[in-house]
């Protein structure tokens, strides 16, 4: 009984290795969040109108000028200030918080750098370039924010620049595909319980400095992810989810076929995808995107000599 116990306090705790899904569905202008989102975007000083489906609720919001605090719409204009906020939804026993993202308009931006913070330049600054409809600002306590189920930013920024607060591009299009793409992964691997970004946003100055010299990257736009799944107690490396008994390349392509049968399906947005073998900072891993149309390129098979475990 004793080895039963210990085991109890040892695993049943908050660090729970695969998160419980939203308690509750909400829905922002009638449209609801994707079933593991729990973040969603306004502009500073907009209003929406939050729903969780109909049912009674009570609301609080950290910020901004609620319309009214109970019932089956909530009415909330976000502060004209920009950062990270949170809103809490109740309804009988079930309860979830969210995140609620004010950005930073990409209007106020204007040299190679926001608040301090580098970005470098998109483009050659001829007026033609194109840059991120805004930048999300994330102080240190932000970084902990839960955008999904099992990411938050700290997660897609990966990352960090100098000092807080730090700014980043997100499209929430890239979240949801990481998390439908656990969902099914756990479905032939169930072991798996966390879906990690070696490399999310990148500014275009961060980018140039580790030698990417494109300004069509999809990670300067937050659309873009260098992922790997993990079973618990994590180990930083992708686990052997083919079952060949052994960690390498061949474990994201087998990740490269699910994306495309999930692209296939509709549920989730198109983009490119392919595996790329251990880097000598790192194990295996897949790069996806959100860009919207199939891309195609060979998987990096070559980078190091072939270490497996």
């Amino acid at each position: 009984m004793l080895w039963l116990l210990v085991w109890m306090m040892l695993f049943s705790t908050a660090d729970d290795p695969v998160p419980a899904s939203p308690a509750l569905r909400m829905s922002v202008d009638g449209v609801p969040l994707p079933d593991h989102q729990v973040a969603f975007i306004v502009m500073p000083g907009d209003s929406v109108t939050l729903s969780l489906g109909g049912i009674e609720a009570g609301w609080s919001a950290t910020a901004g000028e609620p319309s009214s605090g109970h019932g089956p719409a909530f009415g909330w204009r976000a502060p004209r200030s920009h950062g990270v906020f949170h809103l809490d939804a109740s309804s009988g026993e079930s309860a979830e918080q969210y995140t609620v993202l004010v950005p930073v308009e990409t209007c106020r931006w204007r040299t190679t750098s926001l608040n301090s913070f580098p970005i470098g330049s998109y483009g050659e600054g001829d007026g033609t370039e194109r840059k991120p409809a805004y930048f999300i600002e994330v102080g240190s306590a932000g970084m902990g924010a839960r955008v999904t189920t099992h990411l938050t930013l700290g997660d897609l920024l990966c990352h960090v620049e100098g000092s807080y607060p730090q700014y980043m591009a997100l499209d929430l299009r890239l979240a949801d595909k990481m998390e439908v793409l656990l969902t099914a992964v756990r479905e032939v691997y169930p072991q798996a319980s966390g879906i990690h970004s070696i490399s999310g946003f990148r500014t275009p100055a961060y980018n140039a400095s580790i030698g990417n010299e494109t300004g069509e990257s999809l990670h300067l736009y937050g659309m873009a992810a260098d992922i790997w799944i993990e079973s618990w107690p994590a180990n930083g490396l992708m686990d052997d989810i083919d079952r060949n008994k052994r960690v390498d390349v061949y474990d994201g392509e087998y990740l490269v076929e699910i994306v495309r049968a999930l692209e296939a399906q509709g549920r989730v947005v198109t983009g490119g995808a392919s595996a790329y073998r251990w880097i000598p900072a790192h194990g295996p891993f897949v790069h996806i995107d959100i860009r919207g149309s199939r891309a195609v390129w060979p998987t990096c098979r070559t980078l190091i000599d072939d270490p497996v475990i």
